[in-house]
């Protein structure tokens, strides 16, 4: 008995499978009546961000980015170490003051940690981290706090170790891949 529904079974499977309606050449498809699971990636942007001085700007729809609406509140050049610990080893130090609102329920406020560079008039990236890692020059409560406050708020300083002749602050997300990219604009000088 069982081996005469198998064939059954294949004959219903193919004549299902030939009555199903199929675009004609050229056309699309039509499009389908039942409902579908959303399944766009929760972001809309691959693109670099550019953060610029006293504007906020919504990171949480760019790939590898915080769920975050973030400001640039300042940017201080031949900015000093706080703590007097450490000299920069490019010729100056740069002050980034950030705040942070946090979009949806968010975990951490990851911007911090990011690789930090500095690009210079050359166009030649330099490692700006030596001062963000070390955590020498700001203390605790004087950096970007990781954790988001009771009202969704992170704020704080970065301190970069940057060329005199910086153009340009980067940010970059070295978790994602490919990699995303954050910039600072500097403010006229």
């Amino acid at each position: 008995m069982r081996a005469f529904l198998v064939p059954i079974a294949a004959a219903v499977v193919l004549c299902l499978a030939g009555c199903a309606q199929v675009a004609p050449p050229g056309s699309s498809p039509a499009p389908s009546q039942t409902p579908s699971e959303d399944t766009s990636p929760g972001w809309l942007s691959e693109e670099p961000v550019t953060l610029t001085v006293g504007r906020a700007v919504d990171l949480s729809r760019t790939r590898g980015l915080p769920k975050a609406i973030v400001s640039v509140e300042a940017v201080t050049e031949q900015a000093t170490c706080p703590s007097g610990a450490i000299e920069p080893s490019q010729g100056q130090f740069i002050a980034i003051q950030l705040t942070a609102h946090r979009v949806g329920e968010s975990g951490q406020f990851d911007l911090a940690v990011y690789d930090w560079l500095t690009v210079d008039v050359a166009g030649q990236e330099h490692d700006g981290q030596m001062a963000v890692v070390s955590g020498l020059c700001l203390e605790p409560a004087d950096g970007v706090s990781l954790e988001y406050d009771a009202g969704g708020r992170a704020a704080g300083s970065i301190m970069i170790d940057a060329p005199l002749d910086v153009s340009l602050i980067r940010a970059r997300n070295p978790l994602a891949q490919p990699p995303v990219t954050i910039s600072v604009e500097l403010p006229p000088r």
